[in-house]
């Protein structure tokens, strides 16, 4: 979020009380809405208040982690006063398991990012530095909230608006710290319990960053690890990190009506990076943009265009995940647009979490993690936490190449009981699975699915994936509301 302090609300959404509660049924996304939320193409899984959560006068920033033996998947959630642990395992019942106090005072602002089971959390709380916590004392908590006490610190900067990892090489950059201008600020992360000073860069100040090793398609950096840095009023640089003694600029991007640059993430294959201005909206009245740079000649990178919705909502954390972009915008919420194969943007799929406004103001959502192996999504906001569902999610080794699609629809839908396919090819094997990924009927071989009546009296009312696999492997899914 810009250093522009904001009030918050003294109230929360008239629909709280109707939503927080201590179970939670999923609720699909039907006509337009999920239980007074305005959504498309995103189901609702589960609503916490931060009250119920931690509580402190704001929540902020958001991550996941997923335990790679058992594959239980857990969202840190940042709030004013320190950073709370929350099993998602089950997406419809999240479970508050664990605290992290502040390392020092309150602040709006708390950032968090993961390597190797342990969270680095910072703050723009002054003398805080990053907290160390091991994620792996919540797999033994039986009931919580209990309170984590960090295994490790770091004290070589004290507040940072943000941190950044690049996991493949195990470094940390605190960004915005009150070290180097603000620049980046380099720490040796792979001991975790004992973080080290690396380096620093100070040729800007940083707002935020992503940091990768480059695969991209300019042999001229092919293995550097590489920092696409987003510099407020300076736009994007792109930084040489791979040498954390030396660290230089190699080029920078600007563009027409530049307010603030505040976030943006790669695409998968480092051709494009896509990011957002922060102010644009206030200064200069435009819609939410999505600006779009060509960084194929990482010497010479070039805004080719920009998506804008049609709403003035600010725009502040966005991710990118396979084809999708997952972006959180203030008070217009979670909106997911599709990536086409010229790195254009179209829009595919939202979920606001503020229904009574869409106006360019510094509240609602904050940050969105878009990567747990299930699919689901967790939002955080100033005072609400959210889990969401793409129920056409698979993941991406689940299709396979074949030269006779299968395709398939289901009606009516939504059904009371009886199911009625339609549609061409043969079948495999069929499964009806609900959104925890349990299997709840299944059927065997279909030589034609065209005309086929499924019962499904005996299933309970709910949001359900039918998954039909072809004699070649490919799987087909469509979305099932089963309803009373």
């Amino acid at each position: 979020m810009h250093l522009q302090l904001r009030t918050l609300r003294a109230a929360s959404l008239a629909l709280t009380a109707s939503l927080s509660s201590a179970f939670f049924a999923q609720t699909p996304c039907v006509d337009g809405s999920a239980d007074g939320y305005q959504c498309h193409g995103l189901d609702l899984l589960s609503v916490r208040t931060l009250e119920e959560i931690g509580g402190g006068a704001n929540g902020n920033d958001c991550w996941g982690w997923v335990d790679a033996e058992s594959g239980r998947e857990f969202v840190l959630f940042g709030r004013s006063n320190g950073l709370s642990i929350l099993e998602v395992t089950d997406p419809v019942n999240p479970v508050f398991l664990a605290d992290v106090p502040t390392a020092t005072v309150q602040s709006l602002w708390r950032d968090v990012k993961v390597h190797a089971n342990h969270a680095f959390v910072v703050s723009e709380a002054a003398g805080h530095g990053i907290q160390v916590v091991d994620l792996s004392q919540v797999l033994t908590i039986e009931s919580g909230p209990v309170t984590l006490n960090p295994v490790g610190a770091y004290l070589g900067f004290g507040n940072a608006h943000n941190i950044v990892i690049n996991e493949e090489t195990g470094f940390a950059f605190g960004v915005g710290t009150n070290t180097a201008g603000g620049g980046l600020h380099a720490v040796d992360i792979s001991d975790p319990t004992s973080p080290e000073a690396a380096g620093t860069y100070d040729g800007a100040y940083t707002h935020d960053a992503q940091v990768v090793v480059y695969n991209g398609p300019d042999p001229a950096f092919a293995g550097k690890e590489l920092a696409v840095c987003f510099n407020g009023s300076n736009g994007v640089h792109i930084v040489d990190v791979s040498d954390k003694t030396d660290m230089f600029l190699v080029s920078q991007i600007g563009y027409a009506q530049s307010a603030y640059t505040h976030q943006g993430w790669l695409s998968e294959d480092h051709t494009y990076v896509y990011f957002n201005d922060e102010l644009d909206e206030q200064s200069f009245g435009n819609g939410t943009r999505t600006y779009i740079a060509d960084i194929s000649d990482v010497d010479n990178p070039v805004v080719v265009g920009f998506y804008e919705a049609l709403n003035p909502a600010i725009d502040h954390n966005l991710y990118v995940r396979g084809n999708k972009i997952f972006a959180s915008n203030y008070l217009s919420g979670l909106r997911v647009s599709s990536i086409g194969a010229d790195g254009s943007l179209s829009p595919y799929a939202f979920f606001d979490t503020n229904p009574d406004s869409d106006q360019a103001s510094f509240d609602g959502t904050w940050s969105n993690y878009p990567y747990f192996p299930s699919g689901n999504i967790a939002i955080s906001g100033f005072t609400h936490f959210f889990m969401v569902q793409d129920p056409t999610f698979e993941p991406a080794d689940a299709v396979r190449p074949t030269a006779t699609p299968l395709r398939l629809s289901a009606h009516p839908n939504p059904t009371a009981g009886t199911l009625r396919l339609e549609g061409t090819g043969s079948v495999a094997s069929m499964h009806l699975v609900d959104l925890k990924g349990h299997v709840v009927q299944s059927w065997g071989a279909l030589p034609a699915v065209d005309g086929l009546t499924l019962d499904l009296g005996g299933v309970a009312e709910g949001v359900y994936v039918l998954q039909a696999q072809s004699m070649e492997g490919v799987v087909t899914t469509v979305r099932v509301v089963v309803q009373r």
